[in-house]
């Protein structure tokens, strides 16, 4: 594959967002989040928000708009993005975390109207570097990506949720949709013409299949758990919802304005049980759950983002691997935007 240097890419991206209409700094945000994802191995959210941006600005995404805090109190903020860029508002609602749950213990910030969060993982880590654990909800108002169980018509988003572990080194960080599998995946399996291993889509007739085509035809996602399970992602995926009420955002609603909304929340187990204590116990656990026999075939018992953490420092160190289809589509929005290309930088 083509490889591109992590900050070559940083630069490329920021100068794109900026041509955009987004404040320098700002298009610095957006860009280190996305070209951080991409290099973490996340490649359905990572690269490919700059085309999301293309399509969505200004309709959905106004490139100008800055986060406002609507409401403080206690452990608790409100921010209402202005249909601005999530990862902008992310970053105000994290700042707010740290602080608020350093003193308390805890801290809970509701974003709503905001563009595409994309991946949510790995904008929790400036929370977890902290020593504190972080977890994020996040919906769209107006996807029809998953049906209740039992029904057969979409009324939820794939509403992903990601959770943020400190450990003393790298931490754990587990990032997946209430659903089986995200729709960037969906999109990405159909249009390589492959199947899923099980039936975790669901046509526009109610009838199962493995085929992710039907997803975009009419049909949906079956959530985490399948056929047979679906419950648990189901009681999941309702509690983001509430969340979204609860944060004064729009729950599922296809006929309203699109609008990303997320629940982040820290816990400083400094104020709680104590710093020194909480790293040593999770750091026994961490050993504990590493001790467990591999299953035939496998190498290893692994952590959720051992990998990420991995592809993240090769690709700081000796460039990211981006795909030529990849590169073709950073070109036209270079071509588009007057910017230099994203090859050989």
């Amino acid at each position: 594959l083509p490889r591109v240097t992590f900050q070559g890419l940083v630069r490329f991206a920021q100068e794109y967002f900026a041509a955009k209409g987004v404040p320098e700094d700002r298009a610095r945000t957006i860009a280190e989040t996305a070209v951080t994802t991409e290099a973490f191995g996340i490649t359905t959210h990572g690269l490919s928000f700059l085309p999301y941006a293309e399509g969505a600005i200004p309709e959905v995404v106004d490139p100008k708009a800055e986060p406002a805090v609507t409401g403080d109190r206690g452990a608790t903020a409100v921010i209402d993005a202005g249909r601005g860029f999530a990862q902008l508002a992310m970053k105000v609602a994290a700042d707010i975390a740290i602080r608020k749950a350093s003193t308390l213990g805890i801290a809970m910030v509701s974003v709503r109207n905001a563009g595409w969060l994309a991946a949510l993982g790995v904008q929790l880590l400036p929370i977890a570097e902290r020593g504190m654990l972080a977890q994020v909800w996040a919906q769209t108002n107006t996807c029809k990506d998953c049906a209740p169980v039992g029904g057969i018509d979409a009324r939820f988003s794939t509403n992903p949720l990601a959770l943020a572990i400190p450990t003393g080194g790298d931490p754990i960080v587990a990032d997946f949709s209430t659903t089986a599998i995200s729709m960037g995946k969906t999109s990405a399996m159909a249009g390589r013409g492959e199947k899923a291993p099980e039936r975790i889509f669901m046509d526009a007739n109610g009838a199962l299949s493995n085929d992710p085509k039907v997803a975009k035809e009419g049909g949906t996602i079956l959530f985490t758990g399948g056929e047979h399970y679906g419950h648990k992602g189901y009681g999941l995926s309702l509690w983001c919802e509430a969340l979204t009420a609860a944060g004064g955002g729009e729950c599922n609603n296809p006929q309203s304005r699109t609008q990303q909304n997320f629940t982040l929340q820290a816990i400083d187990p400094a104020v709680l049980g104590g710093r020194d204590h909480y790293l040593a116990e999770i750091g026994r656990f961490v050993r504990h759950v590493r001790s467990s026999r591999p299953r035939p075939g496998v190498a290893a018992v692994r952590l959720p983002g051992e990998r990420g953490f991995a592809a993240l420092r090769r690709a700081k160190a000796d460039g990211v691997d981006v795909p030529e289809t990849m590169l073709a589509k950073l070109d036209e929005l270079a071509a588009k935007t007057g910017i230099a290309s994203a090859r050989g930088r």
